[in-house]
């Protein structure tokens, strides 16, 4: 070979081995690790499958790893390896004990991984305030209340004095430490004697031991309690074999096949269902959020259950939620849907800016959305917008914020009775509530807590003026469901804190009327030593007059809505505090619950608050507080 040749081989050689390292720095997708609590398990398996179709609907790697037992001595190597990979980018994870497992997820956090936890918890599972606050968020039942609900029914079946008897895993999980004290807390309620409580450490043939045990040494026994799908199994099983079904009623935790079989045969009285299918979609959807930059996460999500008895469960909308007991693959074929989004007006900085959140995350899920921009806050303006876009016949899901609290209901009725599904986002119609409030159908409300702003807003005047101090409201228009409650929200705290509110007035969200109105105020009130302006029109009307009338620093103006004008007023004194809401977590949110509600989940919250950045001089040039500055274009 010629030294020619033999530099080419060389050189080829280099590239060919160099290849695989190029390639893989080009991969900038997100890779996951997935640790359940312990597998095979009914349970665990269709969490997984939730888990799978979420990372398989955005393009993630999930790393699943199982611990065969539910112990936290076997679950900690398994997470202490995944870390050592050095290529998590976060974890997902049901911690096998509450307490012991701090530690390990501690070193998770420390090594740069963030986490979040799946139908358990650590410490007191209060992520916003409590002994632990590190993980991201906890998603799962309320396992209290799902204890309570359990036991609530035996008392029904069986009347006051009936004794019955707890079938549980170990004490230190959280979940079963849980449905145990609910299930006491409704015995206590409904007169029931709860005549033992056992420990199966995971294991059916255990549980079924035991309760032969219980059930021969105690005939009077009429009611048993299973807390989770082995514990229920087992407990089911030696009821069964014993020859007692119907004499001792059974009420399972977990929809195991095993589990409704039982209820099939008339020895398992009712089947509680949680959701973990949901809960693995959840968590890999906010997850993504999170990394995304989008981090209005509820620190608990709570994903309720599905109660199963004989005359329902043939119920397509009940028997979706028996757990599988093999691997399900998931849909591989994208997110067939059709979004159509209504902003409230634009151009609108805070609109602009929720849109981006739209399209990014209609970007991460493959799906298409359809922009129509009202140009007026204005129902009239609105209301045909939306009309049109639902006579298309081709839109699924419809993201809107309702320029009306109560002329919207019926416009939006009209989109639900059309087969279209209604989110709102910063606005809603009714009360807000759709859990149980004036208005329920739209499927959730993703959005600022207006009263927390409005109150934090006149908080900051108090802090700065004084009691006795006179302050004046810009607002827009009465009947904005937002602007009416961050009006509400600094009343009461002027009250509280002996302010004078002078005035309020209303604009129509033009920034002209709102300059005129506020400097027509100062030269009739010039006692006035405060505004707050209630949004992004409001506030750079309100801001202009003070600038205009030379009295940045002795008046004190607080500006809802980070605009680029309402940062520059405040980096030029005449604003002392902007209250920047955080537009694009409110659309990147509604697109994860249109897709989320797409693939049968549940469990989005009714109700998401998406919070503040609160800023002032200086903090306003933090990177981690000037990234919530509203977009312009």
């Amino acid at each position: 070979m010629s030294k020619k040749l033999l530099l080419v081989f060389i050189f080829l050689l280099f590239v060919m081995v160099l290849a695989p390292v190029a390639i893989a720095q080009e991969d900038d997708g997100y890779t996951f690790a997935f640790v359940p609590g312990v597998n095979p398990d009914p349970f665990y398996v269709t969490m997984s499958a939730g888990v799978m179709q979420a990372a398989a609907d955005l393009g993630i790697e999930i790393i699943q790893q199982d611990p065969e037992e539910f112990n936290p001595t076997v679950q900690t190597p398994i997470i202490e390896a995944l870390v050592a990979r050095g290529d998590i980018d976060f974890l997902i994870t049901a911690p096998t004990d509450s307490q012991q497992m701090i530690p390990v997820l501690e070193n998770v956090r420390d090594a740069g991984i963030p986490l979040l936890t799946v139908d358990t918890f650590i410490g007191d599972g209060d992520y916003a305030s409590g002994e632990v606050t590190f993980p991201i968020s906890y998603i799962g039942s309320d396992n209290f209340q799902g204890g309570y609900i359990a036991c609530q029914t035996l008392a029904e079946q069986l009347g006051e004095g009936a004794k019955i008897y707890i079938q549980n895993v170990r004490p230190g999980i959280s979940t079963t430490d849980q449905r145990e004290e609910g299930c006491e807390a409704a015995a206590a309620d409904f007169g029931l004697e709860v005549v033992g409580v056992d420990y199966n450490e995971n294991d059916v043939n255990t549980a079924q031991q035991q309760t032969t045990a219980v059930l021969e040494a105690n005939p009077d026994i009429v009611g048993v309690f299973g807390t989770n799908t082995f514990s229920a199994q087992g407990a089911g099983a030696a009821v069964q074999n014993a020859g007692l079904s119907g004499a001792v009623e059974v009420v399972a935790f977990d929809a195991s096949e095993f589990a409704i079989e039982l209820l099939r045969d008339g020895v398992v009285t009712q089947v509680i269902a949680q959701k973990p299918s949901d809960m693995g979609f959840m968590a890999v959807a906010m997850a993504y959020a999170y990394l995304q930059g989008y981090q209005s996460i509820p620190a608990r999500i709570p994903t309720g259950y599905a109660v199963m008895n004989a005359d329902n469960i043939d119920d397509p909308e009940i028997a979706r939620f028996i757990y599988t007991e093999s691997e399900r693959a998931p849909d591989t074929a994208g997110v067939d849907l059709t979004v159509a989004f209504v902003p409230g007006v634009n151009p609108d900085p805070f609109y602009i800016t929720m849109a981006t959140g739209v399209n990014a995350a209609a970007e991460a899920f493959g799906l298409e959305v359809i922009q129509q921009d009202p140009e007026e806050f204005n129902p009239t303006v609105q209301t045909p917008i939306i009309e049109a876009l639902v006579a298309r016949g081709d839109v699924d899901y419809l993201i809107t914020a309702p320029t009306d609290s109560q002329q919207m209901i019926p416009v939006l009725e009209n989109v639900r009775d059309a087969g279209v599904t209604v989110i709102t986002v910063d606005t809603f119609v009714g009360d807000g509530n759709y859990a149980d409030g004036e208005v329920t159908f739209p499927l959730s409300y993703i959005g600022s807590d207006n009263l927390e702003g409005g109150a934090i807003a006149c908080n900051t005047l108090a802090d700065i003026l004084g009691e006795g101090a006179q302050i004046y409201i810009q607002n827009v228009r009465p009947g904005i469901s937002t602007t009416d409650q961050r009006e509400a929200g600094c009343e009461a705290a002027a009250a509280a804190r002996g302010l004078e509110v002078v005035g309020v007035d209303y604009n129509e969200n033009d920034v002209n009327t709102a300059q005129q109105q506020t400097t027509a105020v100062l030269e009739s009130s010039p006692d006035v030593v405060g505004v707050f302006g209630t949004n992004t029109f409001s506030a750079q009307g309100a801001g202009a007059a003070v600038q205009n009338a030379g009295l940045g620093g002795a008046v004190e103006v607080v500006a809802f809505d980070a605009s680029a004008f309402a940062i520059e007023l405040l980096r030029d004194g005449v604003v002392t505090q902007v209250i920047a809401q955080k537009p694009g977590d409110m659309g990147f949110f509604a697109v994860i619950n249109a897709v989320a509600d797409y693939r049968g989940v549940s469990s989005f919250p009714k109700r998401l608050a998406t919070g503040y950045a609160v800023m002032n001089a200086e903090n306003v040039d933090d990177p981690d507080i000037a990234r919530f500055i509203y977009q312009e274009d």
